[in-house]
């Protein structure tokens, strides 16, 4: 399938995206994407927690998707290991982001980009991340994995994103 445009959402498209996964997104964020992702979260005015105050400094991954499926957090990583579905399966996932620009943990312009974009897809509907994995290998190109299959985005330049599906 080539790569499709897509619409610019309407105002009933954004109304029944709030009908149906109610909620603003409460964030999680994992150790190697560092405590200044989540004071730039909390700065946007979102719930976000950074795992050292959660009491998960040095724990597994498996624990910290445990305490975020526990408090309904999507988690916001560096690290690609929570992409696997067999460690991570969808059916117990809060959501994941994953956003390998700036991995070093460094505040930079790609990462604040790929979050702005994760925000702008349902951070303010919690729910809508339930289930998902978001990967972001750039600020311009985006995977979200599901139960019902893969999407990958693509950000140009100018216009709209364009959308392959699998």
């Amino acid at each position: 399938m080539p790569w499709k445009e897509l619409d610019e959402p309407t105002d009933e498209d954004a109304r029944q995206l709030r009908q149906e996964f109610p909620g603003k997104a409460r964030f999680l964020v994992d150790e190697n994407a560092g405590p200044e992702v989540a004071k730039f979260l909390l700065g946007l005015g979102y719930n976000s927690k950074f795992t050292s105050e959660m009491g998960l400094s040095g724990r597994s991954d498996e624990e910290v998707f445990a305490v975020a499926w526990r408090d309904n957090r999507v988690i916001v990583s560096h690290d690609g290991d929570f992409l696997d579905d067999r460690r991570f399966p969808h059916h117990r996932n809060p959501g994941v982001v994953v956003i390998c620009p700036g991995a070093s943990g460094r505040e930079d312009e790609e990462l604040i980009a790929c979050l702005h974009k994760a925000i702008l897809l349902a951070g303010q509907n919690a729910s809508w991340f339930r289930g998902k994995k978001l990967e972001f290998r750039s600020p311009e190109a985006l995977t979200i994995k599901s139960l019902t299959g893969r999407d990958r985005y693509l950000w140009t330049k100018h216009g709209m994103p364009k959308i392959w599906t699998d």
